[in-house]
């Protein structure tokens, strides 16, 4: 017994300092964790403490007033990105961004947007995307510094959370900046994913697991058929969002857009009653379904009264097969869920409340010396000029250089660095001129545009108002100035009576300058058309007789002597006419464009103005040649005797009332001008007849003349 009883007291004294041990080892681990959560209270707290030190530093520093941006206030936004709203200078949000922000960013719901072209747009659907992201990432860091533990289904790391399409290379890549700029006090990274680059550098950028990810259609599905993991991992996705939509649904246009649509996961709910459970093999959980939110916006909204029903109720219908054909077919695709935030602020006349819209009634071979009477004698502030052809784009620019004007060029043929080069020209120049295709008609903003000149008309309506949106942006003004030729009359008539316009204001145009305007334009295409000549035979050139010629070396060839001599010559007297042509050309253009009236022997014969004074005064100053090279390379700011630069827009308020259009009178224009062309054709080809006859008679003359001599 007694043995018994101390095995047992020695089994109990050995159980019970293993549950001292135990007990210790708990409580230990408890204090640990304490002490750990309290670390990353402590973490946390101090972080916050140098991000609002940090804000209130940097805001103390710029002296930033924070009545002036009250307006953002009632947006409730993130304080990093007031913070960069208010180092941006935005004063006051737009009313896009007004509707869509909280629709979007505090009630979660999808959006259908459509606002005039420069009305914010990108802000619209930017701010929401990174709002959310920043309130996921502080949610996950409060619970990890609560738990200790990371929770990625708050707020997955290194995943695509957004994806944005838009339909053009430079849209793109202005959206990315934008964005990029407003997330520059977070750690949110926006690449841009476009056609015209190096892929394998677009990779390498795709390979740091950016969040937000701004591409076309293009580019975007040959990397995601490749299989670039980035692009793939679709199940994570947060937002879906297309931009200049009506653009992408056009006939023909962005079938890769399709595809691109088939992959994503179907957010729960849809308006088409359909959703997906699995992503690349891997679950989707409903509560990543349903996170997703949808944005389409537009310059142009039209959408049925039953089908705004059917996106406010999530009516079900059945899956789509055909192509994009409609925005509303658009809309169902993508997976727009119930209760949609439908934003349509475009006027009924869809252009910009302060743009002035006028044109110039002239021939087709008027129109050059019309577009350089207004880079002349208006060309204050930056204009774009736009052409519907390449070829017409190619000459126009080659002319406007000739004359001395530093112009740039945009179109698709151009390569990606080159037509980013152009932007960059175009926007750093205060009086740039721009010279484009219908490419730059989309989405591009570029601050200080006054002037748009449609050299030649577009094929449609909407790409007018596109046109037309690259001024007058942000509610500022502009002015739009059409050319039109006889040719263009029915055109424009149409495109009148879609926008319900019955009246339109005649650009003012003084005609005693288009005497020396057409003067300076004849030496100019005469000397393009030597320069064309001469660079299509190098180009006829083979690489040997090119390399021979660089060198000095004179080929062998089958021609005569006499011939080679002519051929010399020939190539003389075209060298000697053109230098003339040259220096008869840089002559005028070394003098200020003058009217017609002007009288170079009595200057002032009523006085000199202060504006007159100081035009001289720099006249002497180029003469005398105390002016830098790179001033004199510039475009000069000195180009009409006696009247300083006046906008465009300043001519047209001081034009007078607007003229009423007669769509009959244009017809009988049309016709006339129609009779005149086909009247002109057929005394030509009576004249190329009478020419073949004649020497047809002359020929059997001669045969005639010659049997006679062998008969005698």
């Amino acid at each position: 017994m007694k043995t018994q009883t101390k095995k047992q007291k020695i089994f109990k004294g050995r159980s019970d300092s293993n549950g001292e041990e135990a007990e210790d080892k708990d409580v230990e681990e408890k204090n640990q964790k304490k002490k750990k959560s309290k670390k990353n209270k402590d973490n946390l707290a101090n972080r916050a403490k140098e991000i609002t030190g940090s804000m209130s530093g940097d805001l103390e520093g710029d002296l930033v007033d924070d009545t002036e941006f009250c307006a953002w206030n009632e947006l409730r936004l993130h304080p990093l990105l007031m913070k960069s709203i208010q180092r941006l200078n935005f004063k006051e949000p737009t009313p896009i961004q007004r509707a869509c922000i909280p629709a979007a960013a505090h009630q979660g719901k999808d959006v259908i947007g459509a606002a005039e072209t420069g009305s914010g747009k990108t802000l619209a659907f930017g701010l929401p995307i990174l709002q959310r992201l920043l309130e996921e990432k502080e949610k996950a860091d409060r619970i990890t510094a609560t738990n200790g533990e990371v929770d990625e289904r708050i707020a997955p790391r290194e995943l695509l959370r957004a994806l944005i399409i838009t339909p053009t290379r430079e849209l793109a890549l202005q959206i990315s900046d934008h964005i990029r700029a407003v997330a520059k006090h977070t750690d949110i990274r926006v690449v841009a994913i476009v056609g015209g680059m190096a892929t394998q550098k677009q990779e390498r950028l795709l390979k740091r697991r950016p969040e937000i990810v701004v591409g076309t259609p293009g580019r975007l599905w040959e990397l995601m058929s490749s299989g670039e993991i980035h692009l793939v991992e679709l199940h994570s996705l947060s937002f879906f969002v297309l931009d200049e939509a009506d653009r992408m649904i056009e006939a023909g246009h962005f079938q890769q857009l399709q595809s691109i649509i088939d992959m994503l996961p179907m957010s729960s709910g849809s308006i088409n009653g359909h959703s997906s459970e699995t992503q690349n093999g891997t679950t989707v959980s409903s509560v990543q379904r349903k996170k997703r939110q949808t944005f389409v916006f537009s310059a142009t909204l039209a959408l049925s009264a039953d089908f705004r029903k059917k996106l406010k109720h999530s009516s079900k219908k059945a899956k789509f097969d055909g192509e994009l054909n409609s925005f509303e077919t658009l809309s169902e695709r993508v997976g727009m869920r119930e209760n949609v935030a439908i934003v349509d602020l475009t006027n009924a006349s869809i252009m910009a409340n302060k743009l002035m819209e006028s044109l110039i009634e002239c021939t087709e071979e008027d129109k050059d010396g019309y577009l350089y009477y207004i880079l002349s004698v208006h060309g204050k502030g930056r204009t774009i000029v736009f052409c519907t052809s390449v070829a017409a784009l190619r000459h126009l620019a080659s002319t406007l250089r000739i004359l001395g004007l530093n112009v740039s060029t945009l179109h698709a043929k151009m390569q990606m660095q080159a037509r980013l080069k152009a932007i960059d020209r175009f926007r750093v120049d205060e009086t740039g001129i721009l010279i484009a295709t219908d490419v730059a008609a989309r989405g591009i903003d570029i601050p200080g545009v006054r002037t748009v000149v449609h050299y030649q008309l577009p094929h449609s309506a909407e790409v007018y108002v596109n046109r037309c949106g690259r001024t007058a942006r942000a509610f500022s003004d502009g002015c739009s100035i059409a050319l039109i030729s006889p040719n263009d009359a029915s055109k424009f008539a149409s495109l009148c009576k879609s926008f319900a316009r019955e009246s339109f204001q005649r650009f003012p145009v003084v005609m005693s300058y288009m005497p020396e305007v057409v003067k300076r334009l004849s030496l100019a295409h005469q000397i393009d058309k030597f320069l064309k000549k001469d660079s299509q035979d190098k180009a006829k050139k083979t690489w040997f007789e090119r390399h021979a010629d660089s060198v000095g070396l004179e080929l062998a060839s089958d021609d005569s002597e006499e011939e080679r001599v002519n051929s010399h010559k020939q190539k003389k007297a075209t060298a000697a006419h053109l230098k003339n042509l040259q220096q008869e050309l840089n002559s005028r253009l070394s003098l200020p464009l003058q009217p017609k009236t002007f009288s170079n022997r009595f200057l002032a014969g009523s006085g000199v103005s202060p504006l007159l004074q100081n035009q001289l005064e720099e006249l002497a100053k180029q003469r005398l040649g105390q002016t830098s090279n790179s001033v004199n390379n510039k475009r000069k700011s000195l180009l009409v005797m006696g009247q300083d630069l006046v906008e465009p827009l300043q001519a047209l308020q001081s034009a007078g009332p607007e003229a009423h259009l007669d769509f009959k009178d244009i017809a009988e224009k049309r016709k006339s001008w129609d009779n005149i062309r086909r009247k002109r054709k057929e005394a030509k080809k009576r004249q190329r007849e009478e020419r073949r006859k004649q020497k047809k008679r002359e020929k059997v003359a001669r045969c005639a003349a010659n049997e006679a001599k062998l008969l005698e």
